[in-house]
């Protein structure tokens, strides 16, 4: 586009010129390119140029707005703000800054502060402390969804060591056998970096609760360490006020570094505390039938509770950018942590915001978690002599290689260990024998043996990794054995159907789905949309699904075709309609992949093409397992 002269913009000619000019000199560059045909951008470094210049993108929305005039008060260190200078910097009418700045007063009450507009000016009316609560919301909440970390801290306070605040809060906690995990150091960094930073610059407390106490000596000394840590860094003099703040922060976000098992977990959170955890985990067991008794839940959980408690009792609850996602992505562990939170809030008069909630399920989801990833490892015994240490060192070896296929639930140094080992562990026995000794093979039907030299294991991990598979693949064919009923039926097969094309496959295979109330209304349209999407045929099978699983119950649709389903670029005669259910998810993997083990040789495919009924498919699918089991 070109600009002949002022008239589309109502202006003169010379202004023109004059704009175009301080543009130019604004940004140093020609973005806009004279000639005697008028102006026009340069496309050359245009692109360029908008991309760089993201970060200072103009505000456009009332929240953005009102965060920057906030910044610009708090950490500009500004007493008054021109409400010209704001219309030009904000792109904005002098009408719209007024009604902004009208609008924060509503919007920031619960802050105790008042923006005054006096003069063509704006200030703030406020105490030292309430300003500070407000521009630690303001960072979190433009933080977003995203996890704030040092290298936000560092953009917004760039005249702050932050990698020293950093050191000093990391090695001070440590040091005190204090633990800090990442949301609370990142909070306990935010709240310092603001108190160092109005230190600075000369802003201080002038409030603080009258010879307050601390709790005991361990926290004395964290504080003590704490605050001359700060004062010698950053060259500050923290009052009484400045201590006592720094000091809720440590009620608020640590927790002590427990030694051994928790002996003294008591001591630290309180009987009482330690009591509700007990009947919270009784309690998700009785109703949602999940086990939170591991160690590795109980004493965290019981110190967050003692901490969340506190922060919610003084004022301070924690902000969490995970809470939209646990509530979108994880409800049923949303809907324990709610009840955990409801239960304390009429235990202890209290109100407790979503974000502290959604903490509560972050501890609750991570066990679940933690006992998946356990529960989905291959159950193993290493059975080695125990001569100089050589047992540690091959458990270990075997841990660090194969720990994320593995879960090495003893070792034994003889047969007479591992009889015994067996007999305990018959509800539980494990799948696989790590052994460096011969084991008599009628001895060990149960599991796979896998012979290992003691030494040089790296050289053996071949060995190992093929046993590995092979286990796995014997694991699904047993899914497949015992479950193929539970998802085929011979009411959902089609045997040499005359259909014209897939999509008339598809539909009558939903259609028997649909009638034996398997799949909501709409399933066929989700698996059209699905396949329009990307083909599911590879090579002569197919099998489409929806993208969603909801169906009513998991079940898998046969239609076997002898003489071929043109299928996109592909002709196929075996077709696997795939309806699942969340519920079914992980036995559904597991049978899914054996599947796909079963079909993948040309020769299966030649055979399943040759079936005239359900039986025959029945019937060649476990004669294959038992040969894939013999290893034939």
């Amino acid at each position: 586009m070109q600009i002949w002269d002022g008239e589309a913009l109502s202006i003169s000619v010379r202004s023109v010129k004059n704009h175009v000019k301080e543009i130019n000199s604004l940004y140093d560059k020609k973005i806009i390119l004279s000639s005697r045909n008028g102006y026009r951008i340069n496309n050359q470094i245009t692109s360029a140029f908008l991309m760089d210049d993201r970060e200072d993108e103009i505000p456009q929305t009332f929240d953005e707005r009102a965060f920057y005039i906030i910044k610009q008060l708090i950490l500009g260190h500004n007493s008054r703000l021109d409400l010209f200078e704001l219309c030009d910097s904000l792109c904005v009418s002098y009408s719209t800054i007024k009604g902004v700045i009208s609008r924060m007063n509503k919007t920031f009450a619960s802050y105790q502060v008042e923006f005054i507009c006096e003069n063509d000016c704006v200030r703030m009316k406020e105490k030292e402390k309430d300003k500070r609560k407000l521009i630690s919301y303001i960072l979190n909440e433009e933080s977003g969804t995203s996890f704030m970390d040092t290298r936000q801290l560092k953009e917004c306070f760039s005249g702050i060591d932050i990698d020293k605040l950093n050191q000093i809060v990391v090695s001070d906690f440590k040091k005190n056998d204090f633990y800090l995990n990442d949301f609370a150091a990142i909070n306990m960094m935010l709240h310092l970096v603001i108190l160092v930073e109005r230190e600075l610059n000369g802003n201080f407390l002038d409030s603080c609760p009258s010879n307050f106490a601390v709790e005991n000596e361990r926290e004395e000394k964290l504080l003590n360490t704490l605050c001359g840590d700060l004062e010698e860094g950053f060259q500050i003099r923290l009052n009484e006020s400045e201590r006592f703040e720094i000091y809720m922060l440590i009620k608020a976000n640590a927790s002590y570094t427990l030694s051994g098992t928790s002996e003294n977990l008591k001591e630290i959170a309180g009987e009482e505390i330690v009591d509700l955890t007990h009947y919270y985990m009784e309690q998700i067991s009785n109703l949602y039938l999940f086990d939170l008794s591991g160690e590795s839940f109980f004493a965290p959980f019981c110190l967050h509770l003692k901490n969340m408690l506190f922060r919610v009792r003084e004022g301070r609850p924690a902000a969490n950018p995970l809470t939209e996602s646990i509530k979108r992505n994880s409800p049923t562990i949303f809907d324990m942590a709610i009840f955990v939170g409801l239960d304390l809030m009429e235990r202890y008069h209290v109100a407790i915001p979503e974000d502290e909630i959604a903490f509560l399920a972050i501890h609750i989801g991570a066990e679940i978690e933690r006992q998946n990833v356990n529960n989905s490892k291959i159950s193993a015994v290493l059975l080695c002599p125990d001569y100089q240490n050589l047992c540690i060192e091959l458990s270990n070896k075997l841990m660090l290689s194969f720990g994320n296929q593995i879960k090495l639930i003893g070792t034994v140094h003889n047969v007479e260990e591992l009889e015994e080992l067996t007999e305990r562990t018959k509800e539980t026995l494990f799948k696989m024998l790590f052994t460096t000794i011969p084991v008599q093979e009628g001895f060990c039907k149960e599991y796979t043996v896998v012979k290992l030299m003691p030494f040089n294991l790296m050289a053996q991990y071949h060995i190992i990794q093929e046993a590995l598979a092979k286990h796995e693949l014997f694991y699904s064919n047993y899914k497949l054995r015992t479950c193929f009923h539970t998802f085929f039926e011979e009411d959902l097969t089609l045997i040499n159907p005359e259909c014209a094309d897939w999509k008339e496959v598809i539909a009558c295979l939903c259609r028997k789905l649909q009638e034996k109330n398997y799949t909501h209304k709409d399933f066929e349209e989700k698996v059209l949309k699905r396949e329009y999407a990307a083909t599911t045929a590879f090579g002569n099978i197919a099998i489409p699904h929806s993208a969603y699983m909801d169906a009513i119950k998991t079940s898998i649709a046969l239609a076997i075709s002898k003489k071929g389903i043109l299928w996109g670029n592909n002709t196929v005669n075996l077709v696997l309609l795939l309806a699942i259910n969340k519920a079914d998810k992980k036995n559904f993997r597991l049978l899914y992949e054996a599947l796909i083990s079963q079909f993948g040789e040309d020769t299966m495919i030649q055979e399943v093409r040759n079936c005239n009924s359900f039986q025959e498919f029945e019937s060649l699918i476990y004669q294959n397992i038992q040969q894939e089991d013999m290893g034939v």
